[in-house]
């Protein structure tokens, strides 16, 4: 009896051994993955030196100030330094690798600073910000240090990961900083539970909160579309960290079905928002301030991503060869109901329009950032056929002309207070995936009017009716403004000129820049014009440059006067056409404006058999002799003729009907609208074509 005692002690003590084994193992693989990582980073020896030489005797540096608390974050400049001096101690090759001397100064730099603990006004920069680079110089010296040292340095990172306010990014940032702390501690329960934390990002959230969105759109900052810029940053956050548990214990918190909704959000919602190098301006909420603002995603994170989710290899490899210059690989239209966003690819170009609602916040200022950027959640559009048509063009930006808005001619309606919230009921988007309508009702700063976009084959019509405003300044609707790149081209009266004088409100039938084509099929009040356009990244941000910075930029806008009362406007865009497509009229028998009234506002490509309407009111529309559509609801409708039959897209703007009565050529028919969190999608119908 004794003796099988012995045996299961020594059994279940070798079960804990084996165990522990495995943990460490583990620990190990994460350690060495990561110190790689950092040590592919570039190192700038020369300024280590000049670094190392001012350093004060107790680890701080004087032109550094660690005490006054402001918004911002000077005792960063100290963590930057030092993340430089551990990567000459650390990577074989240059003069300062594992210098003692060396060595003794970065734990003192460690050491000041963990215990001056500076602080600062902005949350982020404590708990997320300070610890993110503290944690890489002590990685680094891991092996180099006593186990008291490690501890004793490791005890300034805080374990952030209970406080649910943290959500999306923001949760994968605090979580990284713990699964840092415990490589450098050699504890496993805190890896793992900074893994779970991360796996814990991955989940479709329903309410109007922060994270992954049903139509696979993301959320950041309250019900606001952030694809761009926290959003992708998250998604490069899982494709690194789900690699980095590859192969390990922790790969277990990666479950198949969070695997495949991180794949679903990379491939049919980032994807979507980006064309070649560029990404949508409208999906990077206050990054819009910031020079180089509007990069697509890493390659280098697609090509963990192949790994991550090898079923869809091929998918991202494709994507990787777009941004590099091939065709977009999925052309087609893509309505994000959760965001108040469509998309709308070609192969060789892109077009979207954002427009707002009571269900979103369509901005924000915070920080000091995105101090004009009221107007960009106004049904805002993107032009693409280059991808460099926006580059670092914001700087020059006329605020009050952002493309696709209708907006009053005064800078101090761009300025943004904090977030903007939509106010109106009215406002949604449906598609079947390869064209779709969006439409909203627009009452800011003074201004009403029914805003739609159609997306149809290669164009977008873009219509606006029941403008009005109290006698006030100019008010305007922005067609596009750009950076300027070759000559600009229109037609006037049947003939074609090249643009040499701008032009002030001409009745012009079209104009041609940098390979987009723009139709102006009610001869509106257009002013066109190709100028330098002058301002300061500081007007957008509190704390960028002063320095003026100058861009030559296309301008295309229509008047609608100071006091407009019921005016309209309607144009059209057409990407990725040559000159000659215009120059012969080539466009005229293509699309037909149905309706632009505030009730309706509808298109037809009969060429195309292809229809599309917008009901601001129940009612009625003649589309031709065979075709007279009749609803009782607001409602959002797309139409197809084919194959004998009519394919019906349709959608509730109001996101809160059951259902809507429809009458086709006479035909009485109810549609059940989704509901939950599909309410606001599109529901598609087949009905026989009765000859």
């Amino acid at each position: 009896m004794k003796r099988l005692l012995l045996i299961c002690l020594v059994l279940c003590f070798w079960g804990e051994y084996s165990y522990a084994v495995e943990k460490q193992k583990d620990i190990e693989i994460l350690y060495n993955r990561l110190l790689e990582e950092y040590l592919s980073d570039s190192v700038d020896v020369s300024q280590a030196e000049k670094d190392l030489a001012v350093m004060q005797t107790d680890g701080s540096w004087k032109d550094i100030d660690y005490k006054t608390v402001t918004f911002y974050f000077d005792a960063d400049r100290h963590l930057k330094r030092l993340k430089n001096i551990a990567l000459a101690y650390s990577k074989p090759g240059n003069k300062l690798f594992h210098e003692p001397e060396l060595r003794k100064k970065i734990i003192l730099g460690l050491d000041y600073f963990r215990i001056a603990n500076p602080d600062s006004g902005n949350w982020w920069y404590r708990d997320i910000g300070a610890p993110s680079q503290y944690m890489v110089p002590l990685l680094l010296l891991k092996k180099e240090l006593k186990r008291e040292d490690v501890m004793r340095l490791s005890s300034y990172l805080v374990d952030k990961t209970d406080n649910v306010a943290h959500k999306g990014k923001n949760r994968t940032w605090v979580s990284v900083v713990l699964i840092h702390k415990g490589c450098i501690e050699d504890d496993y329960e805190l890896i793992a539970k900074g893994f779970s934390s991360i796996a814990s990002t991955i989940y479709v959230e329903e309410k109007d909160d922060e994270g992954m969105k049903r139509d696979n759109s993301i959320h950041q900052h309250r019900p606001q579309l952030y694809s761009g810029g926290y959003g992708m940053s998250l998604m490069s956050d899982l494709a690194e960290y789900i690699t980095l548990a590859n192969k390990t214990s922790f790969m277990k918190f990666f479950t198949s079905d969070k695997i495949k909704l991180v794949s679903d959000v990379f491939l049919k919602g980032t994807q979507m928002f980006g064309y070649r190098e560029a990404y949508d301006f409208g999906t990077i909420g206050r990054g819009i301030c910031r020079p180089n603002c509007l990069s697509n995603m890493s390659t280098y994170t697609l090509d963990l991503m192949k790994e991550v989710d090898p079923i869809h290899a091929e998918d991202y490899e494709a994507w990787k060869k777009h941004i590099n210059g091939a065709a977009f690989p999925v052309p087609g239209n893509t309505h994000f109901w959760k965001s108040n966003i469509m998309t709308h690819h070609g192969a060789d170009y892109y077009m979207s329009a954002k427009v707002i609602s009571v269900r979103t916040n369509g901005t924000e200022m915070l920080n000091g950032q995105n101090l004009k950027g009221y107007y960009l959640p106004l049904g805002a559009t993107n032009i693409m056929t280059t991808g460099h048509e926006y580059d670092d063009v914001f700087v020059a930006w006329d605020w009050t002309r952002v493309p696709g808005t209708t907006a009053v001619a005064n800078q101090s309606t761009a300025e943004l207070r904090w977030y903007l919230f939509g106010s109106n009921q009215f406002g949604g988007g449906v598609s079947n995936a390869h064209n779709g309508v969006m439409a909203y009702e627009h009452a800011y700063q003074g201004v009403e009017a029914r805003k739609a976009y159609f997306f149809m084959g290669d164009a977008m019509v873009c219509m606006g009716s029941g403008i009005k405003a109290a006698r006030t300044q100019e008010v305007r609707t922005s067609v596009n403004q750009c950076l300027a790149n070759g000559e600009v081209t229109y037609g006037l009266s049947g003939h074609t000129y090249r643009l040499m004088d701008n032009l002030s409100d001409k009745k012009i039938d079209w104009a041609y820049h940098d390979n987009v084509g723009y139709i102006f099929p009610q001869n509106g009040s257009v002013t066109l014009r190709k100028a330098k356009q002058t301002g300061t990244w500081r007007e957008l941000e509190v704390t960028a440059s002063e320095q003026p910075v100058t861009k030559e930029v296309f301008s295309l806008w229509i008047s609608h006067g100071t006091t407009p009362q019921n005016e309209d406007y309607c144009y059209i865009i057409m990407p990725d056409k040559p000159l000659s497509y215009f120059t012969d009229k080539k466009f005229e028998n293509e699309i037909k404006i149905i309706a632009n009234t505030e009730q309706i506002q509808a298109i037809a490509n009969e060429n195309k058999r292809q229809y599309a309407v917008v009901f601001y009111e129940p009612g009625e529309i003649r589309f031709s002799d065979d075709l007279v559509v009749a609803v009782n609801k607001k409602v959002l409708l797309y139409i197809e003729k084919k194959d004998g039959q009519y394919e019906i897209a349709v959608a509730d703007p109001l996101y809160k009907e059951e259902s809507v009565q429809l009458s086709l050529n006479g035909e009485q028919m109810d549609i059940t609208f989704p509901s939950g969190d599909y309410s606001g999608s599109s529901v598609i119908k087949h009905i026989a074509q009765k000859h």
